[in-house]
């Protein structure tokens, strides 16, 4: 009964959070942006609540909850540049009994990033790509920090007696093998993936995927 109190808790919070900022109801929003060279990048984004749009999750907010929404946020960008758009994203915090929040307001070129986004899109349909979402994002924010990034990214990828980590994901299992090493995201980066600065294909994708996301961070 106790653990259910708490859930129960939990989830009115987070709720009583994600109204605070969703004004009415939410707006569907049609886009069909030119990506030049003859592709085009066309569908809705929805729920928009004014210039924002407001994501909640009870889960442990986390990197693979944070890009659906920076996508969003840059597609809305790219469709009407003039507008003061937003992405809020609202879940647990790491903290116990915490609530999280990251805002979001779009980089100075969307078209570009969305552009770079949809890359990456078409490299990972043709392969697996070494550019798990923990593991990743980890090596993105210790580069943004002037950090070293391979400490806090192994970390992410490697399973302990604690936590799964992003080894254990079915996905990466069945491309890399069961509890594969972090050096099998460390190859050298194919041509075109070049990214200052990065000598292995995971931090050159991580990146691209990461940086202008992390770049685009505001306080809530």
């Amino acid at each position: 009964m106790r653990r259910a109190k708490e859930i129960r808790n939990r989830a009115r919070d987070l709720a009583a959070a994600a109204l605070a900022h969703r004004d009415g109801h939410g707006q569907a929003h049609d886009v069909d942006v030119d990506l030049g060279d003859g592709r085009r990048l066309s569908g809705t984004v929805t729920p928009v609540f004014g210039g924002r749009t407001v994501s909640v999750t009870y889960s442990k907010l986390a990197p693979k909850h944070v890009l659906p929404a920076w996508i969003g946020l840059v597609t809305l960008a790219a469709q009407e540049p003039g507008r003061e758009w937003s992405a809020l994203c609202i879940g647990r915090s790491k903290t116990r009994n915490h609530i999280a929040r990251r805002l979001f307001v779009p980089p100075p070129d969307p078209v570009a990033v969305l552009r770079e986004l949809v890359l990456l899109y078409d490299a990972g349909r043709r392969e697996p790509l070494p550019l798990p979402l923990k593991t990743s994002c980890a090596w993105a924010q210790a580069r943004r920090d002037g950090q070293d990034p391979y400490p806090p990214a192994r970390e992410c990828w490697q399973t302990n007696r604690f936590r799964p980590g992003d080894d254990d994901a079915p996905a990466h299992v069945r491309a890399w093998g069961p509890r594969a090493p972090f050096e099998v995201l460390l190859g050298k980066p194919r041509a075109g993936e070049e990214v200052a600065g990065e000598e292995t294909r995971l931090g050159a994708l991580a990146a691209r995927l990461w940086l202008p996301l992390l770049a685009a961070e505001g306080s809530v």
